[in-house]
């Protein structure tokens, strides 16, 4: 059974640990061709950025609506991560996060700071997520 939505996709930007790419891929093409209705516009970095990272993170983010934060096993030491966060919600944006892998027991300190609970990777659960959120912003 196929779910559908009636609003427009989110405008997506997924905050990672580089060293965490091949399952933010997984879970890119997941969410993507999934028979679940959604086709999210992703404006994550997808190759590492030198030199201004942040002022190109800094446009992907204001041209998104949600941020998702994927977390690794990692990613709780990621000063990148933790930026990409906090300035996710200095512009007011909504923050989302999911566990990449079971053994990623910490979250980066931006998301505790702000209130974000770490989901599980259930990607139905995730688009009802997103498509909830965005109703109740509208």
């Amino acid at each position: 059974m196929e779910m559908t939505y009636s609003s427009a996709p989110p405008r997506v930007f997924l905050s990672f640990a580089m060293e965490h790419k091949p399952l933010v891929d997984l879970f890119r093409d997941q969410a993507q061709i999934g028979k679940l209705g959604l086709v999210f516009r992703d404006f994550s970095i997808k190759e590492p950025v030198k030199g201004a990272w942040k002022v190109h993170a800094e446009r992907l983010i204001r041209a998104s609506s949600v941020t998702i934060c994927l977390i690794g096993e990692s990613t709780w030491r990621s000063e990148p991560v933790n930026w990409e966060v906090r300035r996710s919600a200095e512009f007011g944006r909504r923050v989302l996060a999911v566990f990449l892998q079971s053994n990623a027991a910490r979250s980066p300190a931006a998301l505790m700071e702000i209130g974000v609970i770490p989901m599980p990777w259930d990607i139905k659960i995730i688009v009802a997520h997103l498509y909830d959120e965005q109703r109740q912003v509208s």
